[in-house]
């Protein structure tokens, strides 16, 4: 029986993969450098400071991990507004959740403070009972701490909250820490490997994760 509800944020409520990748790629362009797909996947769903030194590591970049985030995010920060959309199919799950009575939380390897902005900008934030950053937890995605800490949170045992992704990471974290793992690509996740989710929906405002809370009321 599903009695809760957990959210990814980047690629599953916000298109921010969209305005990552796009951010990434102004930065690397001018030094000479692609911003590849094996490179992109491997950062998906990552920590910020793991992520970027990935990208470090990758293109032997002679600045700093901390330099790059700081530049990559000013890119980022100023592309948003000019981009940034809801995905498909958000509104009509959270109405669906809402009329349903389930406590609902969001899971990020952003930051917080990040998360919360980006939610109370758009009218959402008051729907959740909690954002937990990356920040809060020792070990980001793929390892399952993240889902563990919000199970811990909503005083219930993982099996009875659903765990919404989008990312191979992120439905690693979720399938390791026992949830009802449901993954929902986007255009940037063709290729990753599910393995071990409950359900591969085709958007968020797919029938099937209606059902799925349907059938195990």
């Amino acid at each position: 029986m599903i009695k809760a509800v957990v959210f990814d944020l980047d690629g599953l409520i916000f298109n921010t993969e969209d305005v990552f990748i796009r951010a990434t790629s102004e930065f690397l362009s001018p030094l000479g450098y692609v911003y590849e797909e094996s490179v992109r996947r491997r950062m998906m769903g990552q920590q910020a400071h793991i992520s970027t030194r990935i990208l470090k590591e990758h293109y032997s970049l002679s600045f700093s991990v901390d330099e790059i985030r700081a530049e990559i995010e000013k890119i980022f920060m100023t592309i948003l507004p000019q981009i940034l959309t809801v995905m498909p199919g958000f509104d009509e799950l959270l109405a669906f959740l809402k009329g349903a009575n389930l406590p609902l939380a969001v899971c990020t390897s952003s930051s917080s403070e990040y998360a919360k902005k980006l939610l109370a900008d758009h009218g959402y934030l008051e729907d959740f009972q909690f954002i937990l950053g990356g920040e809060e937890v020792a070990n980001g995605k793929p390892a399952p701490d993240c889902y563990l800490m919000a199970c811990e949170r909503l005083e219930e045992l993982p099996e009875h909250v659903m765990v919404l992704e989008d990312s191979e990471n992120g439905c690693r974290a979720a399938v390791d820490a026992g949830t009802y793992a449901v993954a929902v690509p986007s255009a940037h996740n063709s290729g990753h490997n599910y393995r071990g989710t409950r359900l591969v929906a085709a958007t968020l405002g797919d029938p099937k994760i209606r059902e799925a809370l349907r059938k195990d009321k």
